[in-house]
């Protein structure tokens, strides 16, 4: 039988394969992604997976769960996504262990609404619930044998079976049309396949260039990308938690700790500097009107760090499109979050322009 002969027989199924095809696709690049990010296989720092992990403790229904089971072993937890995601893609695609695949890929698509998606408002732009019911879609119809690596064996070793002789006694596990011995064999391949994909993937990130320090503004994406329209912009000379000049110490304990002067941050520019007590980034903007306003620059959504974009005067997230506007106290104006950045106290000395971060 041809393979046009099985998709004229299995209609539903041939039906799928789009859907199929993409959300194998889409769970593939990101399992490789995340492994090819170079901040996310982190035990700490905005990005990675021990900060994202912070931040569904503070706002998931399954926060406990997360306390206990994940938070301690963040970069574990963060490769087994990884691992897992690149298996489900796999299965699907190749159809090995199919329904089993789909079925994961349901049960982890609930699992990231539950965290990563669970803040998004309206909550119908959070990707994870589509992706969810697509996989439960796939788990029920099946494959059909079309377009499978499960099929082709199973019709393999059903043509063994007849062309050998089945000797009385013999093992299950050496009869060739056994579905337990071909669940063991699928469940080989694609153990094999996704460790294999995972290891070129680390290994390619391991020998790609060290990743510069990001421009104000140009944060990097997952992918390595900046924000589209965001461009670098100066920095103030003095960063928060740096030992600031002589000439700063000797008002730092009076006004805060020095940042910059008015001269260095023009007029719809932005600056990045370090909050010392909690290590956080942090971006500094000079308003339309002159003023000054400085935030936190963790997204609020799954703690990527935003940047500013001039053209739109927005406090933007690279990773999934949250926007902020930094002249009304940072409120979301769009994305996947209703909280705003956390705005930081700044005074400004009129008489010499200097800008501090108040303690």
């Amino acid at each position: 039988m041809t393979i046009a002969d099985r998709l004229r027989g299995s209609v539903p199924a041939a039906a799928l394969l789009p859907l199929r095809f993409f959300l194998g696709g889409m769970f593939l690049y990101a399992g490789l992604d995340k492994l090819l990010d170079p901040v996310f296989l982190r035990s700490d720092g905005p990005g990675s997976i021990a900060f994202q992990l912070q931040e569904f403790a503070r706002v998931s229904p399954l926060a406990p769960l997360v306390t206990i089971f994940a938070e301690p072993f963040p970069v574990l937890v963060g490769f087994g996504i990884a691992l897992l995601e690149i298996a489900i893609g796999l299965g699907a695609i190749l159809g090995l262990l199919y329904r089993w695949s789909a079925l994961a890929g349901a049960g982890l698509s609930i699992l990231f609404f539950l965290t990563a998606s669970w803040t998004t408002r309206p909550y119908y732009l959070g990707p994870d619930l589509p992706y969810a019911l697509g996989w439960i879609t796939l788990a029920a119809a099946g494959a059909g044998g079309v377009l499978t690596v499960e099929g082709w064996l199973a019709r393999r070793e059903a043509r063994l079976a007849v062309r050998q002789p089945q000797w009385q006694g013999a093992s299950r596990w050496e009869d060739p049309a056994d579905p337990g011995r071909r669940a063991v064999l699928q469940l080989g391949v694609l153990a094999a396949a996704s460790v294999g994909v995972a290891t070129l993937g680390r290994a390619m990130a391991r020998s790609a260039p060290a990743p510069t320090a990001a421009a104000a503004g140009a944060s990097p994406s997952p992918g390595g990308s900046p924000t589209p329209g965001a461009t670098a912009q100066p920095s103030p000379s003095t960063v928060a938690g740096a030992s600031p000049s002589p000439e700063a110490a000797a008002t730092a304990g009076v006004d805060g700790t020095l940042l910059g002067t008015l001269d260095q941050l023009p007029v719809g520019q932005a600056g990045r500097f370090q909050v010392q007590s909690s290590g956080d980034p942090a971006i500094i903007v000079r308003l339309p009107d002159g003023s000054v306003a400085a935030f936190d620059a963790v997204c609020t959504h799954e703690g990527c760090t935003v940047g500013y974009d001039p053209g739109s005067g927005l406090l933007l997230c690279p990773c999934h499109g949250a926007a902020f506007d930094p002249a009304h106290h940072a409120e979301v104006v769009g994305g996947p979050t209703n909280r705003p950045l956390p705005e930081l106290p700044i005074k400004v000395d009129q008489a010499t322009g200097r800008i501090y971060l108040q303690a």
